[in-house]
């Protein structure tokens, strides 16, 4: 009973990617193998019963690799969805029918002792991999703001800087490039401070919702009548200060959601302070 541990999240993200549910093919590999010499002596029985276990457990293993995607990258999020596709539940559904069906097809294991085993290896599945996560990650959230308005901004806002960062990425003007570029880390940070605190959404709304959304929209534009060789100097010149402008909008954003810090951290202080003198401490 002490070898059985309790599968950990925080944990599973120290091992490397690429070995999780290695050991779920694994499971095919026998049937693979009897299968192989089924086929070699011509046994149609055992190939139809071992094709459909074999491709059970390869379909079970491959949704569950699906499920270890989404699960580490909500792990690695601040602020996420919880995955609404249960890959990893499915999985284990699909491997447990594949065990019981094995059992009771290929190694001819009576009705009861084939459930056994099914349900043996649905709790070991649980026990090593879990189930999906269930509930959405957004931090404690004050009045006026709500877990699917920041987990929808956000999302919206690094779709939209990944759109810069392609059109960055086809755009040869160096310069052009650079503010893009430029516009892009500025927005992660802003990003990044809506993470840290939530709260903090309703300073930056207008921002995601106008100004990033904008630039995003014309930057396709400008990007479009650039291949078609319809940008001339003042248009580049009137693009390269669309950049700046919004560069600079995003350095005042930032520089609000640090001031609003600081004058929230000192009024805590005053209170605590004025708390402390009432109660003679």
């Amino acid at each position: 009973m002490g070898l059985a541990k309790r599968y950990n999240p925080a944990e599973s993200e120290k091992k490397p990617f690429f070995i999780r549910g290695i050991l779920l093919y694994l499971l095919a590999l026998p049937l693979i193998l009897a299968l192989f010499f089924a086929l070699l002596m011509g046994k149609t029985a055992s190939i139809l019963s071992l094709s459909v276990a074999t491709a059970l457990y390869l379909l079970g293993a491959t949704v569950a690799r699906r499920g270890f995607l989404a699960e580490r990258l909500y792990l690695k999020s601040t602020i996420a969805r919880a995955p609404r596709l249960r890959y990893k539940t499915v999985a284990a559904i699909i491997l447990t029918i594949a065990t019981f069906y094995t059992s009771l097809f290929t190694t001819h294991n009576g009705m009861i002792l084939s459930i056994v085993l099914a349900l043996f290896f649905l709790i070991g599945f649980y026990l090593y991999y879990g189930f999906d996560p269930t509930e959405d990650k957004v931090g404690d959230l004050g009045i006026g703001v709500t877990a699917e308005e920041v987990i929808e901004i956000t999302d919206r806002a690094k779709g939209s800087v990944a759109s810069l960062k392609k059109i960055e990425a086809r755009i040869f003007d160096d310069e052009v490039r650079q503010m893009i570029a430029s516009v892009v880390k500025e927005t992660n940070d802003v990003i990044r401070a809506i993470e840290k605190d939530p709260n903090d959404l309703s300073k930056a709304r207008k921002f995601f919702n106008v100004y990033l959304y904008r630039t995003e929209q014309i930057s396709k534009e400008y990007l479009k009548n650039l291949e078609n060789g319809n940008i001339d100097e003042t248009l580049r010149q009137n693009f390269k200060n669309l950049l700046k402008s919004v560069t600079e909008t995003i350095h005042q954003q930032k520089a609000r959601l640090d001031e609003e810090d600081v004058t929230r951290l000192d009024i805590q202080i005053e209170a605590l302070n004025k708390q402390l003198k009432n109660e003679g401490v």
